[in-house]
């Protein structure tokens, strides 16, 4: 056999063993082997005791009671997220006829906006209408000796 092959066997065998396909080592090893070398086929009877059969039974009778019981939990939360998805849409319907109403009821306004008034400004004489004829630039710059 050589190495790759052995590789791979042990690495599904390890898998195997890891999401319990296989109760132990040896019998992961020889699933893995099989599936490698469909030739070597081993047929391998194991008897489980009828304790064992019961006990199966009930346990997996109980998980089917409990999954049921957590459907029907499921369900009934969901119904009652329904319904109150049901009321939720019926009020905004009533809101929204209830808006169109008072529109329609509402006076219309008017689509044209009336022109601003102007106003006049008294004059004010540190803000006046001043024109250079007004001042004299030599009174405002003294240009003679220092004192």
């Amino acid at each position: 056999m050589d190495v790759f092959k052995l590789q791979k066997i042990n690495s599904l065998a390890s898998e195997l063993r890891r999401y319990n396909f296989a109760d132990s080592s040896d019998s992961a090893f020889r699933q893995a082997e099989q599936v490698f070398e469909p030739s070597v086929q081993q047929v391998v009877v194991e008897e489980k005791p009828s304790v064992a059969l019961k006990v199966d039974v009930l346990s997996e009778r109980k998980f089917e009671m409990i999954l049921e019981q957590n459907n029907k939990k499921y369900e009934q939360e969901i119904s009652l997220l329904r319904s109150a998805l049901g009321t939720l849409a019926n009020e905004i319907e009533c809101l929204k006829s209830e808006m169109k109403k008072m529109s329609e009821q509402a006076p219309k306004q008017k689509d044209h906006q009336e022109p601003l008034k102007t106003e006049v400004k008294a004059e004010n004489p540190r803000q006046g209408k001043f024109t250079s004829n007004d001042v004299d630039i030599q009174k405002m710059f003294y240009c003679g000796a220092k004192r």
